[in-house]
């Protein structure tokens, strides 16, 4: 077997030992970039577009990301469980607006508590990988940002509060997550339902 995909191995197994339910090695090529996913970022607009530092305009455009996606041959994609209380649920439930979602902690700190498991365990293969001796690899998470309370946000001048651990979005670059999960064989329902997952994206090379 070659060597990198005895690697590839050993990251999908490191990935369920950081949190992961499923983790599967795939062709860079299977990774779908799509403009129509960054263009969501804008209609309706984010709350994070052009505030945080890891989301539009302040990633690479769809555009500039195959370009550089073209130069990767290997990738690791990885979901872990989204973890939720029943207070979570039942917000859920009720169809609250998306502006009293905003505005309610729980449900906040809990989308808090779950991008900083996703952040870790990509945080955690991207460095397995390096020390491997894939010295571009590099991690992709989903959603918005949430080291911070705040981002210090682009127009401060002010330097990322936490550059080794952030990462940017994977719809922020342009990648269409769901397809690309269909092609890795870990399909998930969209909006979901049930069972939510939180998806993020290692390249390899």
């Amino acid at each position: 077997m070659p060597k990198i995909d005895e690697d590839l191995q050993v990251l999908c197994l490191n990935a369920k030992k950081y949190g992961a339910s499923k983790a599967s090695a795939i062709q860079a090529r299977q990774v779908v970039v799509d403009p129509r996913v960054r263009l969501k970022c804008m209609i309706p607009v984010c709350a994070s577009y052009g505030v945080s530092l890891m989301c539009p305009p302040n990633v690479p455009n769809p555009e500039d990301f195959s370009q550089v996606l073209s130069r990767y041959q290997h990738a690791v994609l990885v979901q872990l469980p989204f973890e939720m209380d029943e207070d979570f649920v039942d917000l859920v439930k009720k169809e609250a607006s998306l502006a009293d979602m905003r505005e309610d902690r729980k449900y906040q700190a809990t989308l808090t508590k779950n991008f900083r498991r996703l952040v870790d365990a990509l945080g955690r293969l991207e460095s397995d990988a390096q020390g491997m001796g894939y010295r571009f690899a590099v991690g992709l998470s989903g959603g918005s940002c949430r080291l911070c309370e705040k981002c210090v946000g682009q127009r401060s001048g002010q330097s990322c509060r936490h550059p080794f651990e952030a990462r940017p979005a994977m719809e922020a670059v342009g990648i269409d997550v769901v397809e690309t999960a269909r092609n890795a064989g870990m399909p998930f329902e969209f909006p979901a339902k049930e069972n939510p997952v939180l998806t993020g994206l290692l390249l390899v090379d």
